[in-house]
């Protein structure tokens, strides 16, 4: 019987591995030839004292590029207080090609080991008079390729999605509404007469100092297009100052002071868009301009407009 139990002891301690303890190493297991997607099986060998707690890798982003399946832990007692800890790890690879697998770190009481990485060859297919087939052997997988005909729908496609995003926008869109005629009770009010008193209540609150500039241009704008618009008969209040020079300038209206409105109009514009802040003496100025354009396209207009009567 004791003969039996020396003999025991004897083989244990020829299986006992000649490594460092502890000690970490890498090795796999899956036999043969590795293709695509096939599941590989990786043993991580961890050589180290009863009492010492191991750590491990366990999560997928470990692995990278490999994808892990699973892991199990095979724990083996070698001879006194010696433990083997092997943990086999399922992986794959949905690419071909040489790829190193690891290193790994791991944490053995209040050591961190490292293992050495592990090269793998993945092929694509096995050929089949090759028992040790190498890469240079092998037809990587094909890429999908694009049909000719998808350079030009794409494009068009694009294009198309644009130009119905365009149309649908302009669709939507709120259509400038007419600005009705100025009324005052059952009587419509007279352009100019409402132009001159508005332009003159300017004068008056810009001495006092009862208006920003800002509000005075925005009277000042309002009150040129109403007046024109109704004097020449085109909807000037709903136009912009550029759509009002276009206008104006094909009808070649000859008594109508085109540039000097057209300077007042982009001044307020400037003033209500771009912050502009004119001194005042050049509001003032503006603020009389006005004034003598309605008066000179008033008696222009309503001269021309008696002669037509007495003509008929």
């Amino acid at each position: 019987m004791l003969l039996v139990l020396l003999l025991t002891v004897t083989c244990a301690r020829e299986r006992m591995p000649d490594v460092r303890i502890p000690s970490v190493s890498l090795s796999i297991l899956t036999e043969g030839p590795i293709t695509i997607a096939d599941p590989i099986d990786i043993a991580l060998n961890i050589y180290h004292r009863k009492k010492d707690e191991v750590e491990f890798p366990g999560e997928s982003t470990d692995f990278l590029p490999f994808s892990l399946y699973e892991h199990m832990v095979k724990p083996a007692r070698l001879r006194g207080d010696l433990v083997k800890t092997m943990v086999i790890y399922t992986v794959t690879l949905y690419d071909t090609g040489e790829f190193s697998f690891g290193p790994l770190q791991v944490q053995v009481g209040n050591e961190i080991l490292s293992t050495e990485k592990l090269d793998i060859t993945v092929l694509s297919v096995i050929p089949k008079n090759d028992p040790n087939p190498t890469l240079k052997d092998i037809t990587p997988p094909y890429r999908p390729k694009m049909k000719r005909i998808m350079f030009l729908i794409i494009p068009l496609t694009l294009i198309g999605v644009a130009v119905a995003f365009y149309l649908l926008r302009k669709l939507i869109q709120k259509r400038p509404q007419e600005i009705p005629d100025l009324v005052f009770g059952e009587r419509k009010i007279d352009p100019y007469e409402y132009s001159i008193t508005e332009l003159k209540a300017l004068t008056k609150d810009q001495f006092k100092h009862s208006r920003d500039v800002k509000s005075i241009y925005s009277k000042i704008s309002i009150v040129l297009r109403y007046f024109i618009g109704s004097t020449l008969d085109f909807s000037a209040l709903t136009m912009t100052t550029n759509e009002i020079k276009r206008h104006l300038g094909k009808q070649r209206f000859s008594n109508v002071p085109l540039p000097r409105i057209l300077n007042i109009l982009k001044r307020s514009d400037m003033v209500k868009f771009a912050k502009e802040n004119p001194h005042r003496e050049r509001v003032d100025n503006d603020i009389t301009e006005s004034i003598e354009i309605v008066e000179k396209v008033h008696d222009t207009y309503s001269t021309n407009r008696e002669a037509s009567t007495d003509d008929v």
